[in-house]
């Protein structure tokens, strides 16, 4: 066998090492890359729940002083992860940051936290306990990339990518110079940089802070806020109700549902108790109010609406609202929420306008013992 037959062979295995080199590298630093970020995941809970502690301990400061917000600014840098903090109340939204504009825009009033690359896409929420406040959350949110150990891991497959490119041009100019006919050795070219698109948890659909563009809840809150009032509520042995409107007629132009959603608001409860519910509609919790006069109120508001706002057809708006309360049960959230959603089904199906409201009214005690039956059952 001739020289001239084996050096093309030399270069091709050459050649593969050097493919197969190459992709390892880069599948390792991925790897890498992806376990630290794995790590830092599981370091940002702790870190996060380490800064829930420090919020509700440093409550005896005074809420919202300034030693407080000392505490909650030094927690942040003192953890590894943390890049922004916002603690909601019945006072209003404060917002803490690593670095002053960084992760937290502000709408406002009220601080939104920012999306980027390299920053966790949902945010940490925890309700938390604070005397004098109610209705207390924190949202966290936390950096997924350790940006020095990623420097070390590109530095590190940079440096083999090198040797390997040194590899296969000293590979081309020998087989040159030795006039070996042979396939010319290309390196391969590295994958464009691709970012995840189309998230449902980007951009508008994000829930961003306490509060949607409209002034009023997330609708994706609804079922939690609902059901830490309802816990509350059955601890103090007090009512509440929960209601669901939407429009019978044509659709609300958008300045039209935002003044629905303040009037619900001056009307009916606090703003953190008022919810969107799907591109047309309020959910409503109204705690320590009993079901008539719950009822009472929503034939006041109806009438108060349809006095004051008009619904895209210029006409004033045919009102439906569903209606449930808590009326003495140990019951959950969800469980409610179907309630008032039959009933306002209900409402919406009715052809006599004059049955804009209808209530699921329960009796406590056939409900108790609808739980012990269930319950003996197992």
């Amino acid at each position: 066998m001739s020289i001239s037959g084996k050096r093309p062979l030399l270069t091709s295995a050459l050649a593969m090492v050097c493919i197969i080199i190459y992709a390892v590298s880069l599948i390792l630093g991925a790897g890498r890359i992806l376990v630290n970020s794995n790590r830092r995941g599981i370091l940002a809970e702790k870190e996060f729940n380490d800064i829930l502690d420090s919020a509700s301990s440093a409550a005896i400061l005074g809420f919202t002083s300034r030693s407080y917000q000392e505490v909650i600014q030094d927690a942040i840098m003192e953890s590894e992860t943390i890049l922004g903090i916002i603690i909601s109340g019945s006072n209003g939204e404060f917002g803490f940051e690593r670095q002053y504009g960084s992760v937290i825009n502000w709408v406002g009033n009220s601080p939104r936290f920012r999306t980027g690359f390299g920053i966790a896409k949902n945010p940490y929420f925890q309700a938390i306990r604070i005397e004098g406040q109610r209705n207390t959350t924190v949202q966290a949110i936390y950096s997924t990339l350790d940006y020095d150990f990623l420097i070390r891991v590109l530095r590190d497959t940079l440096i083999i990518i090198l040797v390997v490119v040194a590899l296969a041009i000293i590979t081309l100019v020998v087989e040159n110079k030795l006039k070996v006919k042979s396939v010319p050795f290309v390196l391969p070219a590295s994958e464009p940089e691709t970012r995840p698109q189309g998230s449902p948890w980007k951009e508008h659909s994000y829930p961003k802070g306490l509060y949607s563009p409209r002034g009023i809840g997330w609708e994706s809150y609804t079922k939690e806020r609902l059901e830490s009032e309802l816990h509350r509520c059955a601890a103090s042995e007090e009512d509440l109700i929960f209601i669901v409107m939407e429009n019978r007629g044509a659709k609300f132009g958008e300045e039209s549902y935002r003044k629905l959603a303040a009037e619900g608001v001056n009307f009916f409860t606090e703003r953190d108790l008022v919810f969107e519910r799907g591109k047309q509609g309020l959910s409503l919790i109204i705690p320590t109010l009993s079901f008539e006069k719950g009822f009472m109120k929503c034939e006041k508001f109806r009438k108060h609406i349809r006095s004051t706002l008009t619904d895209a057809s210029g006409a004033p708006p045919d009102l439906c609202i569903g209606l449930s309360s808590r009326a003495g049960r140990l019951v959950e959230a969800e469980r409610v929420m179907l309630e008032a959603s039959e009933a306002l089904a209900k409402a919406l199906k009715e052809k006599n306008p004059q049955n804009p409201i209808v209530a699921f009214k329960s009796d406590p005690k056939k409900y108790r013992e609808f739980i012990n039956r269930i319950e003996n059952s197992y």
